[in-house]
């Protein structure tokens, strides 16, 4: 079965827009892959933010992933974004779900986009 690689500015954008990626992702016969430094981003920014409405997709989404199916994925670093390309210029065959344009410009792997506010597709 083919991997999904969740980022969190991927994960947070879906959540705004009420977009399943789990079910579009179970469709396509991908299993989602979260790293453990993505639920650490989301743990941080549901303590720390300002704005009450991004704490609050903030919470919504680890208990999303939470309550689902995924692959936990252990990534070492300070900074998810190194962390997540690093892992994914080892292994080309995972596709990545990301809003980010670094990670977008620097990896060969399949992209998965957030497009016209309510649809997913591929890059």
């Amino acid at each position: 079965m083919k991997k999904l690689l969740l980022d969190t500015s991927f994960i947070l954008s879906c959540i705004r827009e009420k977009v399943d990626f789990f079910e579009w992702s179970e469709n396509l016969g991908f299993r989602i892959v979260v790293p453990s430094i993505i639920l650490d981003e989301l743990k941080k920014i549901s303590i720390t933010n300002k704005s009450s409405k991004l704490r609050g997709e903030a919470e919504f989404a680890l208990r999303l992933i939470k309550s689902e199916s995924y692959i936990a994925l252990e990534l070492k670093g300070r900074y998810a974004d190194v962390g997540l390309i690093s892992y994914l210029k080892k292994n080309p065959d995972v596709a990545v779900a990301t809003l980010d344009r670094e990670i977008k410009k620097s990896v060969i792997n399949r992209k998965i986009v957030l497009r016209a506010r309510k649809k997913l597709e591929f890059q």
